[in-house]
């Protein structure tokens, strides 16, 4: 919690509007509504300096309150108050009073600011967040073409491993361009592939109609560019982890961990010194089990998920990749948690366990290691480099939104 300051302002915000309330030690308020286009921005920070507000507290809405915490970041001590930890009594609401509530709580310094990262690690996390949508749109659609074959009676998914590997690929390109079996097994040099000929094709003994084709080949073409932004994706967030190199090779060295897992939970923790033990980066991450408490007896509950839902859930995968892979002493710790509890709670438990390492590598810069296993042999993926906009790029781009633009020379 913060010490009490003289003057603070509350601000309950909206995806319109925002109200604003200063408030003094001598009880005076001052209430003001401002809209959320940038120029009222401007307006409230201008009225905030001007009136030698000290702290600023605000309702973290949704991802409305970004543009304002962005103005306001330097200029005044900005608090980003989670909704649940600044809830009035119940009764009256309004928009006047929430904001009201705010200003008094962040007064009397009782609001626990959440942590904000800096700047820089919000745009990595901006972008890693993005990859991870891009990723689920890709599955979304090799789902979809697993569906439209299945039923169609092609069950060849049962038999190769990966149908949108080198092999399947081929195999699908086959059934679309009506190539027969003979032809499109005579395609691929795979001898693993070819072992298997009789149970391929079995499994292809279906029909897909035309309606089915071309939505199989608009998926496959959506895989494709959706590859291809993956990748642009992956070049431009390793171009903004420069800073990062040693953070990055740290996290790399966890079985199970590669760069993209690597990044999305550098991009989620940022400064490590944040957080001085591995249990508040557990709490925070949402993977410590609940306590509840009642008549002097307490027991543990399911884990609290509040905190990064996003860190949470590339830690769970993590664990799900650790789980399957080679042997190691991360997974024999999943499995005799397994044969107790069950997989869901082992995984969780693995995840909490990953947490705990990762902070204690990170907070004493040190390489993950065991003494019976090799140390894990890890290189950066090659990358494309994706050039920044220019000048000229954003001014082409302002006047195709129908903005006029004047350049100016620069003196230096």
């Amino acid at each position: 919690m913060n010490i009490r300051v003289e003057k603070a302002c509350g601000i309950d915000i909206h995806q319109a509007f925002l109200v604003a309330t200063m408030l003094d030690l001598a009880g005076t308020k001052d209430t003001r509504r401002f809209s959320t286009c940038i120029e009222d921005l401007l307006n409230l920070r201008e009225w905030l300096l001007d009136s030698k507000c000290q702290r600023v507290a605000i309702e973290s809405t949704g991802v409305y309150w970004i543009p304002t915490y962005t103005l306001l970041e330097g200029k005044v001590e900005t608090i980003v108050a989670n909704p649940l930890q600044i809830k009035n009594i119940p009764g009256r609401k309004n928009d006047d009073i929430d904001s009201e509530w705010i200003a008094e709580v962040c007064l009397n310094g009782q609001i626990k600011p959440s942590y904000i990262p800096p700047k820089e690690i919000r745009e990595i996390r901006e972008l890693t967040r993005s990859h991870v949508k891009l990723t689920q749109a890709k599955t979304s659609f090799k789902n979809r073409v697993h569906k439209v074959l299945s039923r169609a009676g092609i069950h060849v998914s049962g038999v190769l491993s990966d149908i949108f590997g080198k092999s399947g690929i081929i195999i699908l390109n086959g059934i679309l361009n009506g190539k027969t079996i003979d032809q499109t097994l005579a395609e691929i040099k795979d001898k693993r592939i070819k072992i298997k000929k009789m149970e391929i094709k079995d499994s292809l003994k279906g029909e897909l109609s035309q309606n089915d084709i071309f939505v199989i080949k608009e998926c496959i073409d959506s895989i494709k560019f959706l590859d291809q932004k993956i990748k642009e994706f992956d070049s431009k967030i390793n171009q903004n982890l420069n800073g990062l190199q040693k953070e990055m090779e740290i996290v790399m060295s966890i079985p199970g961990v590669g760069f993209t897992t690597a990044a999305a939970v550098m991009a989620e923790i940022g400064n490590i010194e944040e957080f001085s033990k591995p249990k508040q980066l557990v709490g925070w991450s949402g993977l410590a089990p609940a306590i509840n408490e009642s008549a002097g007896k307490s027991s543990n509950g399911h884990i609290t998920k509040r905190g990064n839902k996003f860190l949470r859930t590339i830690l769970v995968l993590a664990a799900n990749s650790i789980a399957i892979g080679r042997p190691n002493k991360l997974r024999f710790f999943y499995e005799r948690i397994k044969a107790k509890k069950g997989h869901k709670k082992a995984i969780v438990a693995l995840a909490r366990k990953l947490v705990s390492i990762i902070h204690h590598l990170l907070m004493f810069k040190e390489m993950y290691s065991e003494e019976e296993m090799k140390q894990k042999n890890f290189k950066l993926p090659k990358f494309i480099p994706v050039p920044d906009f220019s000048i000229d790029d954003m001014i082409g781009i302002l006047c195709e939104a129908g903005y006029s633009v004047n350049k100016t020379a620069v003196k230096t």
